[in-house]
């Protein structure tokens, strides 16, 4: 058996077969409670060793006589965790000052004290204690290595299984939101909807399905502002081209359900440009810019949408259901402000939320790529008495 299999054995390990230093050794520590056994030769005590012990008492004669270095061997091979102590009952005038062998035993077995003999048995017995006290501590490390292990190995296991669960579970999202998607598209055909109405609804089901792509593959601990903002724009990018909807911010990462609603929300007011703002006609073009503005552990964020060359607007006369999407599902879902502005040049809606730091991050003087951070509640309601998605509002 392997010296880190064993269960903390405290025995005294005697090899002293000259004399009767062993059966004297042997007796002082059992009349003191102690656990002890002699051993014939060195092979033996290395195979006792083995089996597990508390300290080695050794006379140096048969470390003169005979070659320790199986007992060395052993040594070297013990766990990180152990350091085996030896006793070296030396000869009188003996020990390490006198004899320069003893460095090389010192050097070899690592742990060992020197013993002159004779010794007296309150000198024995308090040189022994002391070893077994630094062996009991040995094994304590060792059970405290094992638990830690054993801790990281059920971490890793559940990591694992977690994992497991959650591309499961992505995988169901998104077949869902597919059947979903079609379920939608034949009731309303087979209803009578109109072909725009039909669109409109699918292209939101999309619109929700890209962004929970981006969540996804982040395992699902938040998205970067700019590949959420990416996503949502790419269907629109694709038919326009890339510099008729333009991004641009630092890496802020967004919780899950801050990610989604922004992603339908960008999506919501490029459908309206489309229709009717800066992406209806061939030279307007948006934009839509975010800030991170630092102040202590606040980080206040804010987006901006913003339409340019496009045709003259007026404000709409009705909400539509965009128009309510942004101004109350992303202003609570941010826990912040959206104001939507009407000028005769442009709509400007403008997001406002107001993020904590995640535990970790860097204050302002470090500031990291990457910025996890939460949404922290607004006393404030939302504000943005103008809407969007409604009838045609431009002249």
């Amino acid at each position: 058996m392997s010296q880190s299999g064993v269960s903390g054995s405290e025995r005294a390990l005697i090899l002293a077969p000259f004399g009767r230093d062993a059966a004297v050794a042997a007796a002082i520590l059992q009349e003191a409670g102690l656990s002890a056994d002699i051993c014939a030769d060195l092979p033996q005590l290395v195979r006792e060793c083995q089996q597990g012990g508390g300290l080695a008492l050794i006379v140096e004669e048969v470390l003169q006589e005979e070659n320790f270095r199986p007992l060395a061997l052993w040594i070297e091979s013990q766990p990180a965790w152990s350091d085996f102590p030896i006793v070296v009952l030396s000869k009188r005038g003996g020990g390490l000052e006198r004899n320069p062998a003893a460095g090389r035993w010192l050097e070899a077995l690592g742990n060992v004290v020197f013993l002159e003999r004779p010794f007296h048995p309150t000198t024995l017995l308090s040189v022994v204690r002391t070893a077994l006290r630094g062996r009991r501590r040995q094994y304590e490390a060792r059970d405290r290595l094992e638990t830690l292990r054993a801790a990281v190995i059920r971490q890793r296991e559940d990591q694992a299984h977690l994992r497991l669960m959650v591309n499961e579970l992505n995988h169901r999202v998104k077949n869902t939101l597919a059947t979903v998607q079609s379920i939608v598209a034949q009731t309303l055909r087979a209803g009578g909807a109109s072909t725009l109405t039909r669109d409109t609804l699918t292209s939101r089901i999309l619109a929700l399905s890209k962004a929970h792509d981006v969540l996804t593959n982040e395992q699902w601990s938040g998205a970067d502002l700019g590949e959420i903002a990416t996503q949502a724009a790419q269907p629109f990018r694709t038919g326009l081209g890339e510099a008729r909807i333009r991004l641009s911010g630092p890496k802020v990462r967004l919780p899950p359900k801050a990610a989604i609603a922004v992603a339908l929300a960008i999506h919501e007011l490029a459908t309206n440009a489309v229709k009717y703002g800066a992406l209806s006609g061939a030279d307007g073009y948006v934009t839509f810019s975010w800030t991170l503005a630092r102040a202590g552990r606040r980080r206040d964020l804010e987006m901006v949408w913003r339409e340019i060359d496009g045709p003259r607007v007026t404000p709409p006369t009705r909400a539509g259901f965009g128009s309510r999407l942004i101004e109350k599902g992303l202003a609570s879902d941010l826990n912040g402000e959206v104001r939507i502005a009407y000028p005769a040049d442009g709509v400007v809606c403008i997001i406002h939320a107001r993020l904590d730091a995640e535990e970790g991050e860097e204050g302002p003087e470090g500031e990291p790529a990457a910025e996890e951070v939460r949404a922290r509640p607004r006393r404030q309601p939302a504000i943005g008495p103008e809407r969007l998605e409604s009838a045609p509002p431009r002249a």
